[in-house]
């Protein structure tokens, strides 16, 4: 499989292009948000540009930038399956999910 690619858009989004399935892909990503955080960013952009799933640790980093750290977090999915998993899992409206 394809390593994904993690890349800042602008000043407050990170674009995420691939299918996650590994642990290093969780930790790009998580050190790619991070580094937005430690420069202030409070209100984060993540566009799963076609990824079908989300990996659980991501869901709980996700949920403790917005508990925790208070930071806004808004997802943006380009998959059907990817939206029906958050919407199933009750997480539309805590990050704000919409459709690409």
């Amino acid at each position: 499989m394809d390593p994904i690619t993690v890349n800042i858009v602008g000043q407050n989004e990170v674009s995420i292009k691939g299918n996650l399935s590994s642990l290093e892909d969780y930790t790009k990503i998580r050190d790619t948000i991070n580094e937005l955080v430690a420069n202030g960013v409070k209100d984060i952009c993540v566009d799963f540009i076609d990824s079908k799933t989300i990996m659980s640790s991501l869901l709980g980093f996700f949920m403790k930038l917005v508990n925790y750290d208070k930071v806004f977090v808004h997802i943006k999915v380009g998959s059907p399956e990817l939206y029906k998993s958050l919407q199933t899992m009750h997480l539309l409206e805590i990050f704000d999910v919409k459709m690409r």
